[in-house]
């Protein structure tokens, strides 16, 4: 779902390839140092990596496939059967893509269409006619022909079988957990009302292999990630989600029935190289990996009223809560989010767009600063708005630190501002003598990480993902999808430009960046526009 991922905001103001062009022009005239921002520009965008993928829905996945089904050439299908129904499907595709494209179904719990299936959970058995075995559905090539049966007795009975087996190692906190409702595991069982049937000599509280039991299960060092490995299936999710992202903080030890995915010799979270961007969470069908849990006690502050209260929310937010409550997707839902924050008790609703325009005019400022020699600093500038990025920098890419912007965060510069801005001296002046408790709703897990380090810890009380947000809004029978969409955010601190509401949108920091230092220069209304990955040269 999209109530994770890591913030849009990883955008970079420049990359590496503009370093030289920046350089040379740094003792230039300003319509030159625009022109090196327009080619500095080019380059970030070109090269810009997709850091943040997003889980894709299986109605999204499905409608792929009937995609270029319908788009591939006659020669490029192949035909087949499934459960004697006759299917179409472009050569390549897998027997799920085919028993999707039927309308059938088999379970899955390891699979993920952006990884390399593993068929490691076993559960999307089916019998292919000619075949002497079952047939993993998520990584056999279809073929011109084949008989696919998904719901033989042998199969449901398999099926129900390697259920039993998952859930005698899985502990039966489903009641407290914080995947309930959202696990793929609980789904199935209940779906299938599978009772625990394997002896007790099945430990539910040790894992790995006989010689090395000692392997860490319980691991909450992390500001920003809970490991509960004693719920983990070892399907493997983790460690493909993490080794996209060319962090490999999580493999696989052991072998066998022993086999389990830990960090680098065992040892804590938060000692190892995770950026916290959450990827790992993202992609976890049950409750071994979450996003540290912040929503309770924020309830708890809210419910009992004695402290005032001020959240902000950030861009990518309003379009993501839309998806936790089964709106279209892309649906915007500012009104409908701002109306449920305030049936839930916050005293002001406020815009991180706010402080991002505060922190884009300093970024920029701070660019050109640096391109005219009148201040220290690398170039190329590299934003500071994404933690995850930062975290980056800071533990791969040390070589980079003087590159980053010493600008705040929008997040961190919101909560300065929430803590001792207009909202809180009024509060003030009408006698709270307690400071606000000040939250913010974002798209990323590595925010928490964020509002916890050293120099700005105490700016943020607590930081809630848009999942946290929504399960906040179901507990408390909040109808989210039947909430008028005319809510609004308290002013000043609702008010914001163009300049911050696309940081939502990758590469959004970065225009923002460059539209404001053209400002800076005289360039007024000049044109930035993406067109087959180039810019429009800035000019006059």
């Amino acid at each position: 779902m999209l109530g994770q991922a890591m913030c849009s905001c990883t955008a970079v103001i420049k990359r590496a390839a503009a370093t030289q062009a920046a350089r040379q022009v740094a003792q230039q005239a300003p319509a030159a140092v625009a022109t090196a921002i327009s080619s500095a520009a080019a380059s970030a965008l070109i090269n810009r990596p997709a850091i943040n993928k997003r889980v894709v829905s299986t109605q999204a996945r499905d409608s792929a496939t009937r995609q270029v089904t319908q788009q591939a050439p006659a020669s490029a299908l192949i035909n087949l059967q499934v459960n004697g129904r006759p299917v179409q499907v472009a050569e390549g595709s897998t027997l799920l893509d085919a028993i999707n494209q039927s309308g059938s179904h088999v379970p899955t719990l390891c699979y993920h269409p952006e990884f390399e299936p593993r068929a490691v959970c076993r559960m999307c058995l089916v019998d292919v006619k000619g075949s002497n075995k079952p047939l993993p559905a998520c990584r056999t090539k279809a073929e011109e022909g084949y008989v696919i049966t998904t719901d033989s007795q042998e199969l449901k009975d398999f099926r129900r079988r390697d259920l039993q087996f998952l859930l005698g190692r899985h502990p039966n906190e489903c009641i407290r957990c914080e995947a309930a409702g959202d696990c793929k595991l609980q789904s199935l069982v209940q779906e299938e009302q599978v009772e625990e049937m394997w002896p007790p000599v099945i430990s539910k509280t040790e894992r790995g292999s006989p010689e090395h039991p000692e392997h860490r299960l319980h691991d909450h060092t992390s500001p920003s990630i809970y490991r509960d490995m004693d719920k983990c299936i070892e399907c493997g999710l983790c460690v493909d989600a993490c080794a996209a992202q060319k962090i490999n903080a999580i493999g696989f030890a052991e072998r066998g029935a022993g086999v389990l995915p830990i960090t680098a010799f065992d040892n804590p979270l938060r000692e190892t190289g995770c950026i916290s961007c959450g990827q790992c969470t993202l992609r976890c069908p049950v409750g071994a990996l979450i996003e540290r849990p912040d929503w309770h006690r924020v309830l708890d502050v809210l419910d009992s009223r004695r402290r005032k209260t001020i959240v902000q929310t950030a861009p990518a937010t309003r379009v993501a809560i839309s998806e936790e409550f089964g709106l279209e997707p892309g649906s915007v839902s500012t009104g409908r989010m701002i109306n449920a924050l305030r049936e839930l008790g916050f005293d002001y609703v406020t815009d991180t767009n706010f402080s991002a325009d505060l922190t884009i005019m300093e970024e920029a400022n701070e660019f050109l600063a640096r391109l005219k020699g009148e201040r220290e600093g690398a170039l190329p500038l590299f934003t500071s708005c994404c933690p995850g990025w930062i975290n980056y920098v800071e533990l791969h890419r040390p070589d980079l630190i003087p590159h980053l912007s010493t600008t705040k965060s929008p997040q961190q510069m919101h909560g300065a501002i929430s803590k001792s801005g207009p909202i809180a001296k009024t509060l003030a002046s009408e006698g709270n003598d307690e400071e606000p408790y000040v939250v913010s709703i974002m798209p990323c897990t590595a925010k928490k990480d964020e509002a916890v380090r050293p120099g700005v810890r105490g700016d943020i009380d607590a930081v809630l993902t848009t999942r946290e947000l929504a399960k906040m809004i179901r507990h408390r029978k909040i109808p989210f999808a039947s909430l008028g969409n005319d809510g609004q955010y308290d002013s000043p601190m609702g008010e914001s430009s163009g300049a911050a509401a696309i940081f939502g949108a990758s590469g959004g920091v970065l225009e923002a960046a460059l539209r404001t230092a053209a400002d800076a220069l005289g360039l007024k209304d000049a044109p930035i526009d993406h067109k087959e990955g180039k810019f429009c040269q800035i000019s006059k």
